[in-house]
């Protein structure tokens, strides 16, 4: 099991086992002032072998602040049912969308996301950057 591709975005949702992502790839959030929520949701495609449906299993994503506290915590559940018509050595993906809009920090600057599956070890970490509303204004900053 693998994650085969995670990005944050204004929002994520899954349909009939299709993953839509609005407003995807957000590296930075821009705020007036702080405590702030981070404001993104997470849209992730989970790579499971043959042998790994059918059994429960779970995505969780830590969120840390710029001096690494841990400021949030989300979980989501997902599952999928056997496929027969899968071909021999075929993987299974399967979307998953969690919403990290309302954790909330309390510093700028570069925060870090950890995902792990089945509360195992570390399959990803993404970063993304609150930055006040009048840093867009700095050279150099886009």
């Amino acid at each position: 099991m693998e994650i085969a591709a995670a990005l944050l975005c204004d929002a994520a949702t899954v349909r009939e086992g299709l993953l839509h992502v609005l407003g995807g790839a957000i590296t930075r959030v821009w705020s007036p002032g702080l405590p702030a929520p981070l404001g993104v949701a997470l849209a992730a495609v989970i790579e499971l072998a043959q042998e790994e449906t059918a059994v429960p299993h779970e995505l969780q994503v830590e969120v840390f602040d710029p001096d690494a506290t841990l400021i949030g915590m989300v979980m989501g559940g997902f599952q999928t049912a056997p496929n027969e018509r899968l071909e021999p050595g075929e993987h299974v993906l399967v979307p998953v969308a969690l919403d990290l809009r309302m954790v909330g920090t309390n510093r700028f600057g570069c925060h870090v996301l950890r995902l792990q599956l089945d509360a195992g070890i570390v399959k990803r970490e993404m970063s993304m950057w609150l930055l006040h509303t009048d840093e867009r204004d700095l050279p150099g900053v886009r």
